[in-house]
């Protein structure tokens, strides 16, 4: 590869990462815009322990609520149902919050299922956005379209009139 080229390589990547999703220090919660303007109040799942718990054991998961999982390596992600009791909308989503991959209504499991039985859903993606059954179809989250995430919910962002160091996801 020649100097120019390389170089060339080298900024596209660094511009590419650039625009990637950003989580604040010790922010909890995420703020999305879903492709009509619905905001949704995201629980953040960004430890492998809050990602395998996910929604599990969760009776309910009201409209305006959901959970983002954002990923530190993006590439093929595998969700499963299991001890999940409420029925799910599953958005893929790339690392610039661009919908790749929607699982409407994945059902949820239930105590005397086998576990070969219970729903899974799997694409590649950098994060993930579980909302309540028929949310992403209502509000328009289709793949192509674009999510919109910030985090006014950070303890750093409050205290700093809203500036917080970025850091990516554990």
């Amino acid at each position: 590869m020649t100097r120019p080229a390389l170089a060339f390589a080298l900024l596209a990547l660094f511009a590419a990462g650039a625009a990637a999703l950003r989580v604040p220090a010790g922010a909890r919660e995420a703020r999305v815009l879903l492709p009509d303007g619905f905001a949704v109040k995201a629980e953040l799942a960004l430890t492998p322990e809050e990602q395998a718990r996910g929604l599990m054991f969760r009776e309910a998961l009201p409209e305006g609520r959901g959970m983002l999982f954002v990923f530190g390596d993006p590439g093929v992600k595998s969700f499963w149902m299991k001890n999940t009791l409420v029925d799910l909308d599953m958005v893929f989503l790339d690392d610039k919050m661009k919908v790749l991959r929607v699982f409407h209504r994945v059902p949820r499991s239930r105590p005397d299922q086998p576990e070969a039985e219970v729903a899974r859903a799997v694409a590649p993606a950098s994060a993930v956005l579980e909302l309540p059954a028929g949310c992403a179809r209502a509000h328009k989250a289709n793949p192509g379209s674009v999510l919109r995430v910030s985090f006014p919910f950070s303890p750093k962002q409050k205290k700093n009139g809203g500036a917080a160091p970025a850091v990516a996801p554990r």
